[in-house]
């Protein structure tokens, strides 16, 4: 560096970054993603020393922290497409933990391992900072499901597998289990296929990872009975994969979600039986039946890895595709003129179909309140009635693509109302025809949290008719973040 008088003359770039790391952060949090992006890419392109540069990194991270403790509350409710400040400010913040992890691994490769001594030097403790932000990226890109960059998982292999190496020549392997607990919790995340859970649920999931991870099994080669395994292909990039799915190559990462599971089923069991969340090292959420729900799912993805059960075959064709659940029980049948109603629908391509659903893609026209586990109408023309479908998961790479995985759950459905006994105003249902093919007899769906077993009236309204029938519920079939399906028997049918 060039010296004029006594004083260090700085290049520009870490000058501009110090000068805004001195400055006082801006009111709004969201107002320093921009300049904290920009900052950190201009700072990688210049030759600091690698601890100078530990230092600039440990300040832009207490930055990131602040600023993702607003942006993070603001997904967990957000629904697709998503608003264009949020999108933008969400892809700001996963650019930021994503410089912040290369800023570690490069002066991790930069350093003498002699420079890196001290608290959050060795290897392994930065890789597991590296890793921590890798963390922070992957859990934003899925509560806007949107995916991870293209080198994401080889750089969260690389990472675990350096902190390894580092702590194996120091003979400290008891350095290296902050990134293995990272990297397991990371693995087990992806592993739940996370764009099957709302915002809000991945959030609950990710908490209880960071608690209970240390389960997850990573192995060095497939075992001999690897069905229920996972295994990495980071080389071209793609997320964990089941092995019951498709085979790993010997070389790859493997690992088992089992004892994650087996640990999941154990602490839902527990809370059933009255323990308090804090004796399981659980938070107060989960106490609540939504938290209860995503840890059930997450656990039967560890545990047993689905398997494609039904040959999907490609098309091509477009369908029509209602996502306001409203407009659906009004045109359904509920009292005279709702033939009239003009519903919000907008224009989907078929992508591929099984005998239970879709995969789908949108085309053109307005939506909005789209989750994975909202209930949704598809139609494959205007003369047809409205398939009712479960939203099973959905990907969103920019505001103008998404796509989603639809189950059907009925092919038609009734606008009705039901009444607890009590005075409890009644409430809007859609009746689904039973199905014998599946065994299920006839259902009502409702938004979530209406389902109570016992007694109920069920309302049925047509311009000439009202029909009133006392009903029993039976079983729940279905429970998401949004809707309910449940079964039900008619005990009288007044005259």
């Amino acid at each position: 560096m060039a010296r004029t008088g006594s004083r260090t003359r700085l290049p520009s770039a870490l000058q501009g970054a110090l000068d805004w790391l001195g400055a006082p952060p801006a009111e709004d949090p969201l107002r320093d993603l921009a300049p904290m992006r920009r900052h950190l890419v201009a700072i990688a392109a210049v030759g600091i020393p690698p601890l100078q540069r530990l230092k600039l990194l440990e300040l832009f991270q207490t930055r990131a922290g602040i600023t993702g403790s607003v942006v993070k509350p603001l997904l967990l409710d957000a629904t697709l497409p998503l608003a264009k400040r949020l999108r933008t400010v969400s892809h700001g913040l996963m650019h930021v933990h994503e410089a912040l992890a290369a800023g570690y691994l490069n002066t991790l490769r930069d350093a003498p391992p002699e420079k890196l001594r001290g608290p959050n030097r060795s290897a392994p403790e930065l890789c597991a900072l590296a890793l921590a932000n890798l963390s922070q990226q992957y859990e934003i890109a899925q509560f806007i499901a949107a995916p991870p960059p293209p080198d994401f998982w080889a750089n969260a292999e690389n990472s675990y597998r350096t902190a390894a190496d580092g702590a194996a020549a120091t003979g400290a392997p008891a350095a290296a289990n902050d990134a293995a607990d990272r990297m397991k919790a990371l693995l087990a995340l992806a592993a739940a296929q996370p764009e099957g859970f709302s915002p809000r649920e991945i959030a609950f999931l990710s908490a209880y990872l960071n608690r209970h991870a240390a389960a997850v099994d990573i192995r060095s080669g497939a075992a001999a009975d690897a069905d229920n395994d996972f295994w990495l292909d980071a080389v071209h990039g793609f997320p964990p994969t089941a092995t019951a799915r498709r085979r790993g190559a010997a070389a790859a990462l493997h690992f088992s979600c089992a004892a994650l599971s087996e640990t999941a089923r154990r602490h839902l069991s527990q809370l059933e039986n009255g323990a308090a969340p804090e004796a399981l090292a659980l938070p107060r959420d989960a106490l609540s039946a939504d938290y209860r729900d995503a840890l059930t799912r997450a656990a039967a993805h560890w545990g047993s890895p689905p398997k494609r059960q039904t040959h999907r075959s490609r098309h091509g064709y477009r369908v029509q595709v209602c996502t306001h659940l409203g407009q659906l029980w009004q045109q359904s049948g509920h009292g005279a003129g709702t033939a009239e109603i003009e519903l919000t629908a907008s224009d989907w391509m078929i992508l591929n179909e099984s005998p239970s659903g879709y995969a789908i893609m949108h085309v053109a026209g307005t939506l909005a309140g789209l989750v994975p586990g909202s209930a949704i109408g598809l139609r494959p023309a205007a003369d047809k009635p409205w398939n009712i479908c479960v939203v099973r998961w959905a990907r969103s790479e920019n505001p103008e693509h998404i796509e989603l995985g639809l189950e059907v759950v009925a092919p038609q459905a009734q606008a009705v109302r039901i009444a607890r006994h009590g005075g409890a105003a009644p409430l809007p249902a859609l009746l689904l025809p039973a199905l014998a093919a599946v065994k299920r007899g006839e259902a009502l769906l409702t938004a979530r949290g209406h389902f109570a077993p016992g007694a109920f009236t069920l309302v049925q309204e047509s311009p000439d008719r009202i029909q009133v029938s006392e009903c029993l519920a039976s079983q729940l079939l279905m429970h998401t973040a949004c809707i309910e399906i449940f079964e039900f028997e008619r005990r009288r049918v007044p005259e």
